[in-house]
C-alpha cells in the first residue's frame, strides 16, 4: 500500500518549477497604434467564452474597454509612444497596467500550485491546477448546488 504513495510523492518532486521564461508576459504592451489596434483586437477576442481571458467579469471588462479607450485616445493624438509626452506616456503606462492586472488576474492559463497532505498521510504532495480549471469546477458546483436545491423545493423538502 505504501508503494503507490512513494511512485505519487517522486513523480510529483520530479516536476520541475516554471522557469522565468515560461511566466506569462503583459498580454497589453504596444508602442505604435498599429500594434495595439492588434493587441486589443486579441484581447477583446479573449475575453469571449472559452478564451483566455473569458472569466473576466463585466464590470472589469467595461473597465478594460474603458482604458482601451484611453490609450486609442493618446495614440489618435501621438501615433507612438516614441513621440508622447512624459504626461501621455504616464497615462499610457498606468491604463496599460490596470488592463494587464485585470487579465492577470482573470488569466485561465495561470498556474496555481499548493501543497496538500493527502487523507491518511502527512506528508504534503503539490498539486496545480489552471485558474481556468478552478473557475470552471467553481460554476459547475454552484449549478450543481442550484439545481439539487430547486429538486428539494419541488419535492417539498425545503431548504
Amino acid at each position: 500500500m505504501k508503494l503507490p504513495v512513494i511512485a505519487f510523492i517522486v513523480a510529483a518532486s520530479l516536476a520541475a518549477p516554471l522557469s522565468a521564461a515560461e511566466k506569462a508576459s503583459p498580454a497589453v504592451n504596444a508602442d505604435t497604434k498599429e500594434a495595439f489596434a492588434t493587441v486589443s483586437e486579441w484581447v477583446h477576442k479573449q475575453m469571449n467564452e472559452g478564451g483566455r481571458y473569458s472569466h473576466v467579469t463585466s464590470r472589469e471588462k467595461e473597465t478594460v474597454d474603458k482604458r482601451f479607450d484611453e490609450m486609442d485616445k493618446l495614440f489618435a493624438k501621438s501615433g507612438a509612444v516614441a513621440q508622447m509626452s512624459d504626461d501621455e506616456k504616464t497615462r499610457m503606462f498606468n491604463a496599460q497596467e490596470e488592463i494587464n492586472a485585470i487579465l492577470a488576474k482573470r488569466d485561465s492559463e495561470r498556474l496555481i500550485c499548493k501543497n496538500v497532505a493527502p487523507v491518511g498521510s502527512h506528508i504534503p504532495v503539490k498539486t496545480c491546477v489552471t485558474a481556468g480549471e478552478l473557475e470552471n469546477r467553481r460554476r459547475e458546483d454552484t449549478h450543481y448546488l442550484d439545481r439539487t436545491q430547486q429538486t428539494n423545493q419541488l419535492r417539498g423538502g425545503g431548504g
